[in-house]
């Protein structure tokens, strides 16, 4: 199997069980405002496994250094998978595990405009978007959409990273 096939299941999987371990702790039913924060947990999983790969293709290769468009396109590669696997849980996950969080999500953070005096027109708008991105359509677009970039801005930086902390290997002689 290809590293970057490999790495984007493990990832997908990680972000799965981050999204159970919140699920187990009441994040998603009693601890709302936490899970503001929580849920940021999903894109460190992926970018600590686009190091990895990142890491891994450059000693594999052999490599002095690894050009910025491979570790794109390897990162994107991955992340592309991590979110297909990640989409299929959370479709499951809200479909089945727990059906009712885009619902309470929604009124937390509905009351939390109002408190906060964001005009009635803003707040219809944001929930029309929410409704919009939970729906059947919405996972399927915006989950894979959204971890791919990321993974792709994410895997610039990081080629650029373990391109810099790499160490060149001296030959004697």
């Amino acid at each position: 199997m290809r590293p970057e096939l490999g790495y984007g299941l493990v990832a997908g999987a990680g972000m799965g069980g981050w999204l159970l371990l919140e699920y187990a702790l009441g994040l998603h039913t009693r601890h709302l405002a936490a899970a503001s924060y929580t849920h940021w947990g999903t894109e460190l999983i992926l970018v600590t496994m686009l190091y990895l790969l990142l890491r891994r293709q450059l000693r594999r290769l052999n490599r002095y250094w690894l050009p910025v468009w491979e570790g794109v396109l390897y990162g994107s590669v991955a992340s592309f998978v991590a979110a297909l696997a990640f989409y299929v849980f959370a479709a499951t996950y809200l479909y089945f595990i727990n059906p009712d969080w885009p619902d309470v999500r929604l009124a937390f953070d509905v009351a939390a405009m109002r408190d906060r005096g964001v005009p009635e027109e803003q707040v219809r708008e944001y929930a029309r978007l929410f409704r919009r991105a939970f729906s059947p359509v919405g996972l399927a677009v915006t989950i894979p959409v959204a971890y791919t970039v990321l993974g792709a801005v994410a895997s610039s930086v990081l080629t650029l990273w373990v391109n810099w902390r790499h160490k060149e290997r001296i030959h004697a002689g």
